[in-house]
């Protein structure tokens, strides 16, 4: 407390001598003022983005799927040089080791793989032929060959509920459709959705799954070209309750425009990320539009959800328990986003940069809650010393006024 006083005082002091004083002592004040917004502008750009140099195993390749492993500071890769081809892996970073899974030089299946996906449990599934399912678990896979006798069918994507039952989403010729599995057998098809072409499918609660794709309208019925008509983003609500019998589509809706690209798990249900319009889709399953688009968005590790535009853009958008935030970059995205995942503190980013070689951008979300820390103590601290300064001019000057 002495050092304030002493300080006080001193001010005090100097505030009361002649008018040149005075001078000064405004001088001082509008001096704090410029340092205080200065320091405080600093401030309102996003930190804790950057461009990462690769020293993983995908260096130099171009990274065309990815999922991080919760449990590890692993991860699994779908990669593609021009040179080499397709290459899964399994990279292990705590030990500097790797587990190939596919490569051109032994199995040359990569080419084959039609998705990547963590389940519930933590363990990858992936397929590369029809009515065949892969499993990878630490460091060992295990391939499921169902039976064709309700036909065949590619895999094009695989969600899991917490209780085990996995859901299908499968290509049927021309058209997708969905199947369960009991009792290691595929159930017979949903029905199909005529014009929807079903892309990802996610679990939301105990017998529901949410599925999104493309519609697409008779020539010329929504008003574009009947030799071309545009496709439109749906959703579809899908029950299954693990038995042998078929999923059921509870309902579908679809949108003026854009495309959906990501559909990731949250707290409180899903996100459904788009390049025009982003939905909430809550725990009761009913859905809300978000002010955030972008062309991939990836969930954290704390429940938020990361939306990242093209190359260029010099924002990004956060969504967080169903608050919004917008964040401006110091410096515009610097890579054209193609995959992503997260892992501990850290959002990534996959693609590739301005002159067409492969990067990686991430995001520290710890970074930035500190920065913004900062800023509310900046905030506070330029308040209380301004009213400070303030509060000693005009009792300087009604002292004078009552000498006077």
């Amino acid at each position: 407390m002495a050092l304030p006083l002493f300080m006080a005082s001193k001010l005090k002091a100097l505030l009361e001598e002649e008018s040149e004083h005075q001078w000064l002592a405004l001088g001082v004040f509008f001096l704090f003022v410029l340092v205080g917004a200065f320091a405080i502008e600093g401030t309102e750009q996003f930190v804790g983005d950057q461009l990462t140099p690769i020293s993983a195993q995908h260096q130099g390749s171009m990274v065309m799927d990815i999922e991080y492993h919760d449990s590890n500071d692993s991860y699994t890769a779908l990669v593609y040089t021009p040179q080499a081809g397709y290459h899964l892996f399994t990279e292990h970073p705590s030990d500097n080791s790797a587990t190939l899974v596919y490569s051109p030089d032994d199995n040359d299946q990569g080419r084959n793989v039609t998705f990547l996906k963590s389940m519930y449990d933590g363990d990858i599934m992936l397929s590369i032929a029809n009515n065949e399912l892969t499993e990878l678990s630490s460091t060992t896979a295990t391939t499921y060959i169902y039976s064709d006798q309700n036909g065949s069918f590619a895999i094009y994507d695989s969600s899991e509920q917490e209780n085990g039952d996995l859901l299908l989403l499968t290509k049927e010729g021309q058209n997708t459709s969905f199947r369960g599995i009991f009792e290691l057998k595929p159930t017979a098809p949903m029905s199909m959705t005529s014009g929807i072409q079903w892309q990802h499918v996610e679990a939301h609660s105990p017998g529901v799954w949410i599925g999104i794709g493309t519609h697409t309208t008779t020539s010329g019925t929504d008003g574009s070209s009947p030799a071309s008509p545009e496709p439109t983003p749906a959703i579809g609500w899908i029950k299954w309750d693990g038995g042998s019998q078929t999923p059921v589509m509870d309902r579908v809706k679809t949108f003026p425009s854009g495309l959906f690209h990501s559909i990731e798990p949250v707290p409180n249900g899903l996100i459904v990320g788009g390049t025009d319009y982003s939905y909430h889709i809550n725990a009761k399953g009913d859905y809300q539009e978000i002010d955030a688009r972008g062309v991939i968005a990836v969930a954290d590790q704390e429940g938020a959800v990361w939306f990242v535009g093209e190359a260029g853009t010099s924002t990004i958008t956060q969504w967080s328990d169903g608050e919004i935030k917008k964040h401006l970059l110091s410096k515009q995205i610097p890579i054209s986003a193609t995959a992503g995942g997260s892992q501990g503190d850290f959002v990534h980013f996959h693609g590739m940069n301005a002159i067409g070689e492969p990067a990686q951008w991430s995001i520290d979300i710890q970074a930035n809650g500190s920065i913004e820390s900062g800023r509310g103590f900046l905030n506070l601290l330029f308040l209380l010393g301004g009213t400070f300064l303030m509060s000693m001019m005009a009792w300087t000057a009604l002292s004078r006024m009552r000498l006077e």
